[in-house]
């Protein structure tokens, strides 16, 4: 008798489509939405020649002594600035890659072949 619940549940899970691993956790989306912060805007070829030029300007000991007055302007230029022109599609794109999906169905012609779908 201890076949036929372990049966049941089987059944009733083929039911209710509930083949396949369903919801990621928040925390593992919330994860990797942090990581995804420094990494979602690269900086781009004009940014980096302008920290290296601010970061050149500011090593003239001469000018400006041992203190590099541009470090502030470098700092939130590869920090908050870089984050706050991250584009929402990446995040968006990131989100639904993490949903899983279903595989594909396989349909199988009548002589037990698969067919392939419409070109």
């Amino acid at each position: 008798m201890s076949v036929a619940p372990n049966n049941a549940d089987k059944i009733q899970s083929v039911i209710n489509d509930d083949l396949f691993p369903t919801v990621t956790h928040v925390s593992d989306v919330k994860q990797v939405l942090e990581f995804m912060k420094d990494v979602a805007a690269p900086l781009s070829e004009e940014q980096v020649r302008a920290i290296l030029l601010l970061e050149s300007l500011g090593s003239n000991k001469r000018l400006h002594g041992d203190k590099n007055p541009y470090a502030g302007i470098i700092k939130s230029i590869t920090g908050e600035f870089k984050r706050a022109v991250g584009r929402t599609e990446t995040y968006l794109q990131t989100i639904e890659e993490l949903i899983p999906k279903p595989p594909k169905p396989i349909i199988m012609a009548p002589d037990g072949r698969p067919v392939r779908g419409r070109r």
